[in-house]
């Protein structure tokens, strides 16, 4: 299954750029592993300190990357919720009250790089043995309805638009 092949019932619109940042052709079964690869290489290539910003109020390089760390987690806890059937629907998560507690960490490059690699893998693992009527199923988050399948894209997509962003405001 490519990301060209999803629909656009299975998301929300607000998606799209996200997801237009990953190419047409990735398959939900390398996206992660591509985008674990790419995302590594990124943070170790990273020569500021973590604790730079690009203005008053913004967050830092450490807490953007903590932000993707968190997020992909909230996604994946989506996928198992829907992939094991649970219809409840989900509450949106607010990134500011998670990026409340980031002002008590002192991000270390090595923590950040093991604290993603580690969320990854699970994810990964998740969706390693997933079967095809799986990622057909819909949940509803954020008062919207997304597909098990379009969650891999998403994540990666994500990590990918805040690594443009560290790369353009923080970094040039």
């Amino acid at each position: 299954m490519t990301r060209k092949e999803l629909q656009s019932e299975e998301y929300n619109s607000y998606y799209d750029h996200y997801l237009n940042l990953v190419p047409e052709a990735a398959t939900i079964d390398t996206i992660l592993e591509t985008s674990l690869e790419d995302t590594l290489h990124f943070i170790k290539a990273i020569d500021k300190p973590l604790d730079t910003t690009y203005g008053e109020g913004k967050w830092s390089i450490g807490e953007v990357l903590m932000h993707n760390i968190d997020t992909e987690r909230v996604f994946a806890y989506r996928a198992l919720r829907f992939m094991r059937g649970d219809v409840t629907p989900l509450p949106g998560f607010d990134q500011d009250v998670f990026a409340r507690d980031y002002k008590n960490y002192a991000f270390a490059k090595a923590d950040l790089l093991n604290s993603f690699q580690a969320t990854r893998n699970a994810t990964i693992d998740l969706f390693k043995s997933i079967t095809v009527d799986q990622l057909m199923i819909k949940g509803i988050a954020s008062d919207s309805a997304m597909s098990v399948r379009v969650i891999p894209f998403l994540i990666a997509g994500h990590n990918k638009h805040h690594e443009n962003v560290i790369m353009e405001r923080y970094l040039s």
